[in-house]
Order: structure tokens, then sequence, then C-alpha cells
């Protein structure tokens, strides 16, 4: 026989000692619809909890755990962090600071404070619960590499980057290609200068935060010629952006240092030769290597090998993942353990891997100046950890705490 639910609430509340058997129908209503409102309220307490101190002057300051500051220094034992609205105010050793008055203090014993993660190439991102995954697992900002359509996508980036409980969205334009076509995005086919430059600027104007080149003779693609290409990357230049290239072979390397590409943003799959990775170097250009998207493709045979040789010749190099160009495998979302592990696995250090997701990712996504790394003036996007990283990868994964533009958005 099914209980009715005023019956059953009954039962509950008496049992746990809230109600008794004396009181009369009318108190135990009242006793009950009482109970329920505190219930909510609670509720509604431990929701904007983590945004309380975030709202007042009242600055925080978290202590007591050893700092990766993302800059590829040495870690600092007795880290401090001092926060005022989205900003780091004070960093470094706890002997060396001086703790304001009336600080709200949240001591991490036995913590790693790091930088917020940035996954530097994604797609399909203007979604609020996959945000909301990164940002719970301390990935605080992503670049989705083009939106499809992209000629709705800024409007809906500003919106969903008012949620604080999202990742910090970056978003590039449509791509601009000499003939390289994708299934997955509309692409622009640019032939002229004038082509170039009218693109660029209409892109930019619309809204997009950097713009995406598309240099790939893959297929017998014509690639876009050199006085195109220079011209957008010198309209992003002189618009104060950046642009990211997708690049898929070692033949077009050279096509792209001579337009003046500052970012790769896949490794090449194919044998990368010496002599390239020295023109590479020597350009500065940063390297996003996207093994799992290669993985996922069986285009593996060659990237961690590239990716090895790239950086012991110091190489800079960007973590990113390709996450969603693809649907016919499922990616890692949240914090991307697997491509970490394959980084390192292509002989990069724990510290290199961490700089890479930290602040050279906060570079190429065009906010180095504000992000990336734990430093004073810079905005306090904050990842805290239990176990040290530096000895074991797979440590990234515990999260303590997560802070976003200042906001507790995990603890």
């Amino acid at each position: 026989m099914e209980t009715k639910p005023h019956i059953l609430r009954y039962r509950v509340l008496r049992r746990w000692g809230f109600i008794s058997k004396k009181e009369g129908k009318q108190m135990i209503e009242k006793k009950i619809n009482l109970i329920i409102k505190c219930a909510l309220l609670g509720i509604l307490i431990l929701n904007i909890t983590p945004l309380i101190f975030a709202e007042t002057n009242q600055p925080l300051v978290i202590t007591g755990a050893m700092l990766i500051d993302g800059t590829g220094a040495k870690p600092i034992k007795d880290g401090v962090v001092v926060i005022s609205d989205d900003r780091i105010t004070q960093v470094g050793s706890k002997t060396n600071l001086t703790i304001p008055k009336g600080s709200k203090t949240i001591d991490l014993e036995g913590g790693i404070i790091l930088p917020g993660f940035i996954n530097a190439h994604v797609h399909c991102a203007y979604d609020e619960s996959r945000l909301q995954t990164w940002a719970k697992e301390g990935v605080t900002t992503v670049r989705d590499l083009a939106a499809n359509p992209p000629e709705t996508s800024y409007k809906k980036r500003d919106l969903l980057n008012k949620n604080p409980f999202n990742a910090r969205l970056v978003a590039a334009g449509q791509p601009m290609s000499g003939g390289f076509r994708s299934k997955y995005v509309p692409v622009l086919i640019i032939t002229t200068v004038e082509e170039a430059r009218f693109e660029a600027n209409r892109i930019l104007d619309e809204g997009a935060d950097l713009l995406k080149l598309m240099i790939d003779s893959n297929f017998g693609s014509e690639l876009m010629p050199e006085s195109a290409a220079k011209e957008i990357i010198e309209i992003a230049h002189k618009r104060g952006t950046r642009v990211a290239t997708h690049i898929g072979l070692s033949r077009d390397i050279q096509h792209a240092i001579n337009v003046g590409v500052e970012e790769f943003a896949h490794m090449v799959i194919d044998p990368l030769p010496d002599d390239l990775i020295t023109k590479m170097v020597d350009a500065g250009t940063y390297v996003t290597p996207t093994i799992e998207i290669q993985k996922g493709w069986g285009f593996d045979t060659y990237i961690l090998d590239n990716l090895g040789r790239f950086v012991k010749a110091g190489g800079k190099v960007v973590l990113g993942t390709d996450y969603a160009s693809d649907t016919f495998f499922e990616f890692e979302l949240g914090m991307p353990l697997k491509e970490i592990l394959w980084m390192q696995e292509a002989g990069m250090t724990p510290m290199q891997i961490i700089e890479s997701a930290t602040k050279n990712a906060a570079v190429v996504c065009n906010l180095g100046s504000v992000l990336g790394t734990l430093e004073e003036g810079k905005i306090a996007d904050i990842l805290v950890i239990n176990g040290n990283p530096l000895k074991d990868l797979t440590n990234l994964k515990k999260v303590r705490l997560v802070l976003k533009g200042g906001k507790i958005i995990r603890q």
C-alpha cells in the first residue's frame, strides 16, 4: 500500500525528534512548513557561500601550501597568495609577506597551489555544462578555435563568461584558408591581400578574441598566398591580438615561418626534420600538440618523437587537446590528464607541462598580461590540489580548491 506524502513526512520528522505525538495537527503542519523553509534556506546559503568573500572588500588569503607559480621558477614551500576582489595583490613565501588586517584566511596545509589551467585548443565549448566541468576540475580558461556557426558565437560567449562557475571562454574567429576546408567548421577561402584585409577586420569587428589560419596542403589543398597570410597576421597584431594556425604536415612549416606564424595549433603528423625544428625555435613559435585528437585519428606515429625533439631544442609548448573536434571517439572533459601524461611520455618534465598549461597557454590566448601565472596584479585563477604534481602528475585530479577571478567556485 502506498504511503501518502504528508504521512511519510510526519513519520520521518517524529522519528528524528522534531515533533511529538502530543502535538495537534495544526501545530504539526506549522512545524513541518517551518522545517522545509529552513532546509531550503540552508541549500540557498550553501550555493552562494563560495561567492561571499568575492562580493566584499575583505581580502582573501590562501596559505599553508607549496606554491608553483607557473613561471617555471622553483616551488615555494610555505606559499601565500593574497587576493583582493579578482586580483592577486601579494604572492610569495609566508616569511616575506604582510597579511592584511581583517583578511579571511584559508589554511591549505599539505596542499599545492597552482595557477588555473588553460586548455588552449577546444571546440564545442559554447556549452555551460562543459564549461562548468572544466572549471571545477581547475581548467579555468578554454580557447575555442572556431565555433560553428561563428557569426552568432560572440554574444553567447559574453553571456557565458558572466557566470563565475563557467570556465572563461576565449573565442577564435572563423578559420581562413587558401584552399583547405573542414567538414566541421565553415572555412573562408582567401586568395588576395584585399580579401585577407577585409575578412580579418570583419571577424575582429564582430567580436572574435583572435584569428585562425589554416596553412595545410593536405589532400592537395592550395596554400594561402604569403602576402595574404602576412596581411592577416599584421592586422591581428595592429589590433592587439594574435593568430593561431592549423598545420598538419612538415612540408608547410617553411611557408608558415615565412609569413610570421606565431603558433602551430597542432604538432605535424609526419617526421619533423631537425632543421625545421631549429627554425621554429628560432622564430619563437609555440606548438599546441593536440595528442589526443591525433591518437583518436591514428595519426600519432611521429607525434611524440616530434614533440620530444622540439622540446629538447628549446621549443615552447602549449596544452591543448582539440576537444570535440570530432565525435567518433570520446574526448576527456575537464582536466586533460591523458594529454598531460602523453606529453610526459614525449619527454616533457612535469614543470614544463605545468608551464605549458599556464604561462604559455595564457600567451597564445592573448591573456599573458593578466592570466597564467601567480604574480602580483594578475587575475586570481587558482587551482589547489592534494599531492605534488612534480612527483606524480595524476595528482592534478585531486582537486581541493578552485578560484576563478578571485571567487571560490569549488571547495
